[in-house]
């Protein structure tokens, strides 16, 4: 009777053991759920700023230009009396008319320029050039004389020859007189009548030292 039941209680053990590990698994926590994880977003250079396009050059202003003279005639408002003229000024020495023009006047009655002269070491006259009146010297090229005006509704650089013809440009450059050396005036022809000449040497578009003559402004 014994070894039956030793039997019996050896054959329900595998079934006991069973169940146990059946009871150990069903009481074992959940294990909790993993958050999910996105993808590192990937840095991508950004892309350079596109170059400003260079700014274009002002148009080159057209004939006929509108510059100032001095004069040694009477002022007048009679339209007929000279269509170039469109109006008249007046500073320290006087009215002064301004003048729609295509090239600098040399010979002319009523619309007077102001002078520029090259002269060499013996004093002597080489060339020179007109220019409106107070205009700003800006350079020296070879036989052209560079000038600048900023009045009378007109603006801009010119370049002239001795024989007057005028060439609008474009130049940044700085007054002929900021770098020049101030030296005593000879007896020159074109300034016999003058109080006003003043002579520098200068240094032209090729580095050459030149001596020029030219009017200071009339105040």
């Amino acid at each position: 009777m014994e070894r039956r039941l030793s039997r019996l209680a050896l054959a329900s053990l595998p079934l006991c053991l069973l169940l146990a590990a059946c009871g150990e698994r069903a009481s074992a926590p959940a294990a909790s759920p993993q958050p999910e994880t996105k993808p590192e977003a990937t840095s991508e250079p950004m892309p350079a700023p596109a170059a400003s396009a260079p700014a274009a050059p002002a148009e080159l202003p057209k004939p006929p230009y509108r510059f100032a003279f001095a004069t040694k005639s009477e002022k007048t408002d009679k339209k007929d009396a000279d269509p170039r003229v469109v109006e008249w000024g007046e500073d320290g020495c006087g009215a002064y008319p301004v003048a729609q023009v295509e090239a600098i006047p040399l010979r002319d009655a009523l619309l007077l320029p102001d002078w520029v002269v090259e002269f060499d070491d013996k004093d002597r006259e080489l060339q020179r050039w007109g220019r409106p009146m107070a205009a700003e010297l800006i350079g020296l090229d070879g036989a052209r004389l560079l000038f600048r005006v900023d009045a009378h509704g007109q603006r801009g650089e010119f370049a002239t020859t001795p024989a007057g013809a005028l060439e609008p440009l474009h130049s940044d450059a700085k007054s002929l007189d900021a770098n020049a050396r101030q030296i005593e005036c000879p007896a020159l022809p074109t300034f016999a009548e003058s109080d006003y000449a003043q002579c520098f040497i200068v240094k032209d578009a090729a580095g050459a030292e030149r001596r020029l003559a030219w009017e200071a402004p009339c105040t």
